[in-house]
């Protein structure tokens, strides 16, 4: 999906017209068009009736918040990607967000150059979304009574059902892969994000939090399991 003149279309949600402005000013001149919203309410009606092809949304905005706006254009276009754009560091309205299908986020004050790379890899999975993986084309796995089904992106267990969002199914379908295997940060990154790994970004921990506490919640019996400095796997649940 383009913008009217062909140019991908980034809808900026930013109740700072300042910031608004700088942000806007360099999105075009890395090639983008660019649509300006001030308020969540006028965000959603944008990005539900023009071409957009990714949203970077404000979370702190009047009248209706980013995370409520959010959620708004997420249940009608689940596939398109919203970024969220936030001075804060609260774990829990990252792991909302990230709930509700938020495809990545960054803090302010950022840098310009990261900002363009996480909308560019953004852009690329949005776009190899639209077709199914090999994985996503097979039946559904499963193990140790867990079962992991891609249409309805969801883990299942003999008694429970827990909704996956799309980046959760991803990294699930990548631990299953190899249970017990040590992805590195890089590899998960790479497979799952299509893009390359940076340090300073909490988004790999935030999803990797959440998956850990779904798996727990579905009660699997497995766990993702972090090591430190080098990555995660699945694996059981430790009885000690």
């Amino acid at each position: 999906m383009m913008g009217s003149d062909d140019k991908t279309c980034v809808l900026l949600v930013e109740d700072d017209a300042t910031i608004s402005d700088l942000l806007a000013y360099n999105l075009k001149r890395a090639g983008y068009q660019v649509m300006q919203e001030y308020n969540g309410r006028a965000g959603v009606q944008t990005a539900l009736s023009h071409g957009v092809d990714v949203v970077l949304m404000d979370l702190m905005l009047p009248g209706l918040d980013g995370m409520t706006a959010s959620r708004e254009i997420l249940r009608a276009k689940p596939r398109l990607p919203v970024i969220i754009v936030t001075a804060l560091t609260d774990r829990e309205k990252l792991l909302q967000g990230f709930a509700l299908g938020a495809d990545d986020y960054v803090t302010k004050p950022f840098d310009m150059e990261v900002l363009l790379a996480r909308i560019s890899a953004s852009l690329r999975r949005a776009a190899t979304g639209s077709v199914p993986s090999a994985l996503e084309r097979q039946a559904p796995l499963a193990i140790e009574g867990l079962m992991v089904d891609p249409d309805t992106r969801s883990l299942r267990t003999g008694t429970k059902e827990v909704p996956l969002t799309p980046k959760e199914h991803g990294l699930l379908q990548l631990l299953l892969a190899q249970p017990g295997h040590l992805y590195t940060r890089e590899e998960i990154t790479e497979s799952v994000w299509h893009h390359r790994y940076i340090a300073s970004s909490r988004t790999l921990d935030v999803h990797m939090r959440r998956l850990r506490d779904k798996l727990r919640d579905a009660q699997t019996g497995l766990t993702v399991q972090a090591v430190r400095g080098v990555g995660y796997r699945l694996a059981p649940v430790s009885t000690s």
